[in-house]
């Protein structure tokens, strides 16, 4: 008789660990997006649609510019909010997001740098579009670890300095661009794909693959 009331409950307490896990991965994501609503400044009330008083599964994924992996449950996949009038700086709270593989930020008024620890926030991204903004300062060279990049879109932004060559290493990237910046130096080779010059145009001090060579050092 013991063992035939052991198995019910080894199983009932895998049942709990997984639900747990499951309800933190919920949780998680719920956070994720109550992050971002509150550290962007939301001009023109789009994000007001995002109403958290809501207990029932899969709610979130039905908010604007969210995509789950399921209809009915809360993991999120994508994060599309271009060109809503979105002030601020680059929502950090993003990381609370951990099964998200696409993020597009672009034609908004964001601003400022960068996280340098961009790959600890985006780490599984797949595609990521910050073009049309106002971002400043350097490219983080720790994108080069966000090794499941596809789309790479920094084009329209006020970048300067020069792009970190490690993101050569990038070597499943389709799309990359950071057109119209300030960027200088030699650009990276990426060894996997063709990228053109137009994905470096108006970038007056960029040289090198597909632009004219780079001066002598």
């Amino acid at each position: 008789m013991s063992s035939g009331y052991k198995k019910p409950g080894n199983f009932s307490v895998l049942w709990l660990l997984l639900s747990c896990g499951f309800s933190f991965g919920v949780e998680s994501d719920i956070n994720c997006l109550k992050s971002i609503k509150a550290s962007l400044e939301d001009t023109l009330g789009y994000l007001n649609s995002w109403d958290f008083n809501n207990n029932t599964e899969g709610f979130i994924c039905n908010f604007l510019g969210v995509e789950c992996w399921h209809p009915h449950e809360s993991r999120v996949l994508n994060i599309k909010l271009s060109d809503l009038g979105l002030k601020g700086s680059f929502p950090q709270g993003v990381a609370n997001c951990t099964s998200l593989t696409g993020l597009d930020l672009s034609s908004n008024q964001l601003n400022g740098p960068l996280p340098t620890d961009i790959d600890k926030i985006i780490t599984f991204i797949t595609s990521l579009d910050l073009s049309s903004n106002s971002f400043t300062g350097q490219i983080p060279m720790k994108l080069s670890n966000c090794s499941y990049l596809n789309v790479l879109k920094l084009d329209n932004n006020k970048f300067s300095g020069i792009i970190p060559p490690e993101l050569g290493q990038l070597t499943r990237i389709k799309t990359f661009s950071v057109a119209n910046n300030q960027l200088s130096g030699p650009v990276p080779n990426f060894n996997n794909t063709s990228i053109g010059p137009e994905s470096y145009a108006n970038n007056t001090g960029l040289c090198g693959g597909p632009l004219k060579h780079c001066p002598p050092v």
